[in-house]
């Protein structure tokens, strides 16, 4: 993909495959989400970096991988219960593509109040 995208993967475990700090996931997929904005976001006043924290708040991926701003090569985690009965956990993270420094630092402020 091209222009300003963010790479996700996902990973699925159930608590019984957690084993020593390792995870043996039933299921992984990676995607990748467009944050280029088209004209009809343009004309709502919204950028890539809207784009991107908007991606990065549907998909609970809101931890940084550092503290401070680590630089452009920040990337996003998070962890959701899918079931609460099964113990079904999804992990996910989302490494920005094509975004400058500037935008990074943008995302990581506007993520962490900071």
């Amino acid at each position: 993909m091209n222009g300003r995208h963010l790479r996700v993967h996902h990973r699925d475990y159930y608590d019984h495959e957690v084993h020593d700090g390792d995870i043996l996931a039933h299921g992984e997929r990676s995607e990748d989400l467009a944050c280029e904005p088209d004209d009809y976001y343009r004309e709502d006043g919204l950028d890539a970096v809207d784009l991107a924290v908007a991606a990065l708040s549907k998909l609970e991926a809101t931890e940084p991988s550092g503290w401070p701003f680590p630089g452009s090569h920040c990337w996003w985690g998070g962890t959701v219960t899918l079931d609460y009965y099964t113990g079904e956990t999804r992990e996910t993270s989302a490494h920005p593509r094509g975004f400058s420094d500037a935008e990074c630092r943008a995302i990581w402020a506007r993520l962490t109040s900071a």
